[in-house]
């Protein structure tokens, strides 16, 4: 009998995007989680034991599989629905998969979109309510006051974070339980502790004929939380977190004075990765590495 594999990215609108395809599908799909720079490493590791041909279906959400990964899934069983603005650039690379490549704020509001049309099955206000959280934050809008800590709460579980995710709110946010709201308390402390030991650097960077204020420090946590503290309390158009853990660089802007730059595009370009209009990552690359060498400490 075949089965069928739900491939989503690690993050929340990722694990969002599955949680409410879920709701409307009633689907048991296997569900496979990985980030953008492991997603070969991940898809080896499974189909090392498993076959394409096992799976009647495998749908991919909110992952750019078209620059490095387009062997792997370009097959007539996978289909592919994304949000980021460099994988719709791409979508003409693929041959034989399905795509669904809309530019839109988060993955999790087109999974909505496409599923409200579909199904029969109506989502309650409380589910709504999580499908807009998460779309806040994937967006950075940040006009929610809990979507922020809904965030917090998924990247600080213990164990598989999307298991746990999806079982607290399977019903969509009834508001946050004392676990969670321990979890928050506890990454406030941390972020203040990071936040206290940054080492903040900055120059300009010229960007499509126009000067842009970019700072840049290293984190190897709390990334988001890092970025918005910068650019909240500098001069900051664009803010550039390095993680020398993972090799990694994360790309976050102010939305007034840097509206007009498009992060998934820098990130592309300078990163060797992507994202969206309003934040973007990517390796740490050469053209990091050579960036670096002109930021002055603050």
């Amino acid at each position: 009998m075949k089965k069928n594999l739900i491939v989503t990215d690690c993050d929340l609108d990722g694990i969002g995007s599955y949680l409410v395809y879920k709701w409307f599908t009633k689907t048991k799909a296997q569900h496979l989680i990985c980030s953008l720079s492991n997603f070969k490493r991940t898809w080896a590791a499974h189909f090392n034991k498993n076959k394409l041909s096992d799976y009647d279906k495998i749908i991919i959400f909110d992952l750019d599989t078209s620059r490095d990964s387009l062997s792997l899934v370009d097959h007539e069983n996978i289909t592919i629905i994304d949000h980021h603005d460099t994988h719709i650039e791409n979508k003409d690379k693929y041959k034989k998969a399905k795509t669904i490549l809309v530019d839109t704020t988060s993955c999790c509001k087109l999974i909505y979109s496409i599923c409200n049309k579909k199904y029969k099955t109506k989502l309650t206000d409380k589910q709504k309510l999580l499908v807009a959280m998460i779309d806040d934050y994937d967006s950075y809008e940040l006009k929610l006051p809990d979507s922020y800590k809904l965030n917090v709460v998924l990247w600080n579980y213990v164990g598989k974070r999307e298991i746990k995710f999806c079982e607290d709110f399977s019903t969509g946010f009834n508001g946050f339980s004392q676990t969670h709201k321990n979890i928050i308390s506890l990454n406030d402390k941390k972020v203040a502790r990071i936040i206290s030991e940054l080492e903040i650097y900055k120059a300009k960077l010229p960007i499509a004929g126009e000067q842009y204020n970019i700072y840049a420090t290293m984190a190897s946590s709390s990334l988001n939380e890092v970025a918005h503290h910068i650019i909240d309390s500098y001069d900051c158009d664009i803010c550039m977190v390095m993680n020398p853990k993972t090799k990694r660089v994360s790309f976050r802007k102010n939305k007034e004075s840097a509206h007009d730059v498009d992060l998934g595009k820098l990130a592309d370009k300078l990163a060797d990765g992507g994202g969206h209009i309003h934040s973007s990552g990517g390796n740490i690359t050469d053209r990091i590495m050579s960036l670096t060498k002109i930021l002055q400490p603050v």
